[in-house]
């Protein structure tokens, strides 16, 4: 983005179709804060709390609602409702970066004996998901 260059921080704009989703997915360079601007969407973020437990924090937002997701945090968007839902999202940097969870943990050249044992996913589960993410399967 140009005009936002050596600003530390960019924009953008996000449009979530009727049923559609941003899957978890973290921003290891920024905070993200989004403004619904239009219909209603469902938010949320999970914070560990404990080396066993994790805090979800999730609300569903409509027109003029704002929620902040903190830097690096696993985070989440969807919309139930039938139309688009619409929202402007800032980021704290020029380059927030995106890691998409199921990405990073299955469309990998990890062998699915490790990726098993790392998450406690079923190695049948694991292939399923390193097909469906790209991964290899040895």
């Amino acid at each position: 983005m140009p005009g936002l260059n050596g600003q530390g921080l960019s924009v953008a704009r996000l449009d979530i179709l009727g049923g559609g989703v941003v899957p978890l997915h973290t921003h290891p360079n920024a905070a993200e804060m989004i403004i619904v601007v239009k219909g209603t969407m469902t938010a949320g973020f999970i914070t560990q709390t404990s080396l066993a437990t994790s805090t979800v924090y999730m609300k569903t937002l409509k027109e003029g609602d704002v929620m902040v997701f903190p830097q690096g945090l696993t985070h989440f968007k969807f919309n139930l409702g039938k139309e688009v839902s619409t929202a402007y999202a800032s980021y704290s940097s020029s380059k927030p970066d995106l890691q998409l969870s199921t990405v990073v943990s299955f469309g990998n050249n990890l062998p699915p004996a490790v990726v098993s044992k790392v998450t406690y996913i079923t190695i049948s589960e694991v292939l399923r998901l390193k097909v469906l993410f790209g991964g290899t399967l040895t």
